[in-house]
């Protein structure tokens, strides 16, 4: 299908996918991860791996170790355990350990920070600091749609509206030929509806909405004022 390459997630601390011993499990069944790994490397593409530090307590030596003998492309380290979920800041100084065992074990290997990273600004600096060879954003969209701008802007009411109904547009043309369900969209709501007059009440509105079209409708009521 052209893909470039094939990332594993190590890293999903979901408690219906670990059950099945997916995802942040597998650090507790290296064996296991190992195979998938062997197995993916078969396609013949650049094969990387996302993961955390530890599933129930933190195994960042033992754990990265073992991957980065997987003679892998790259190697995605979120910097907190399963168990800590998002629930506790991230432990960046981990990356000191992680930084020099991929010295050690596989030079070639890159290796890129995740974990509480704001925006892009934040990310180079913290990749700076611990000497990375990038970082990925993830929650932080969360907040700030433009979070992987070059240069911080300011955006007004009317920017981010526009991006939402781009953001619908994009999901109809999707489901025009993928069946999609709507509610899972409105969890991007919070997004865009923010920090202007009557935001909160057009939030709860929007989740009440069944649809794109309804959803479009609340819209340019507001787009009238």
């Amino acid at each position: 299908m052209g893909y470039a390459g094939i990332d594993i997630n190590m890293g999903c601390p979901v408690k219906d996918v670990t059950k099945t011993g997916a995802c942040s499990a597998l650090i507790e069944t290296p064996e296991l991860a190992g195979q998938l790994i062997a197995a993916a490397k078969t396609s013949g593409l650049p094969v990387s791996v996302k993961t955390r530090i530890g599933f129930k307590s933190r195994k960042t030596e033992e754990w990265l170790s073992f991957l980065l003998r997987q003679d892998i492309a790259a190697l995605t380290v979120h910097a907190r355990t399963a168990k800590e979920m998002s629930k506790v800041p991230a432990h960046w100084e981990e990356f000191s350990v992680a930084r020099q065992l991929r010295d050690t074990i596989a030079p070639e290997t890159k290796i890129i920070g995740n974990g509480d990273i704001k925006d892009r600004q934040h990310g180079e600096q913290l990749a700076a600091e611990h000497n990375l060879d990038g970082i990925m954003i993830g929650r932080g969209i969360f907040t700030n749609p433009y979070c992987f701008e070059r240069q911080p802007q300011t955006h007004d009411r009317e920017e981010l509206l526009g991006l939402l109904h781009y953001h619908l547009n994009m999901f109809d043309q999707v489901a025009a030929t993928e069946q999609r369900k709507y509610d899972p969209l409105k969890r991007f709501y919070k997004i865009y509806i923010r920090n202007f007059d009557g935001a909160s009440e057009l939030r709860d509105k929007l989740m009440h909405t069944r649809s794109t079209d309804e959803a479009r409708a609340l819209l340019d009521t507001l787009s009238l004022t």
